[in-house]
């Protein structure tokens, strides 16, 4: 696994940058989705890439969006049997 090591101050905002390399090594541009998650017991903070999930079973495949909502096409179709 490659691994950075990069020291960061986090700003009166709250803000941390991540470093170009460590964003060009992952393939992350402006605007990409990014999950923050908390470890509070081992005081890690991560950082992973977001992957939109179907709102009603996590499906990743084929999504569509309906009300700000990605929704799978099997879902979908259960929906549209009720």
């Amino acid at each position: 696994m490659d691994e950075f090591k990069n020291v960061r101050l986090i700003d009166e905002l709250g803000r941390i940058v991540i470093p170009a390399e460590d964003r060009n090594a992952l393939n992350w541009a402006e605007k990409t989705p990014v999950e923050i998650s908390v470890n509070a017991a081992e005081q890690e903070v991560i950082l992973k890439r977001h992957t939109r999930t179907c709102t009603f079973c996590a499906e990743t495949a084929n999504l569509k969006v309906f009300q700000n909502k990605p929704i799978c096409p099997a879902c979908q179709k259960a929906i549209a049997n009720l």
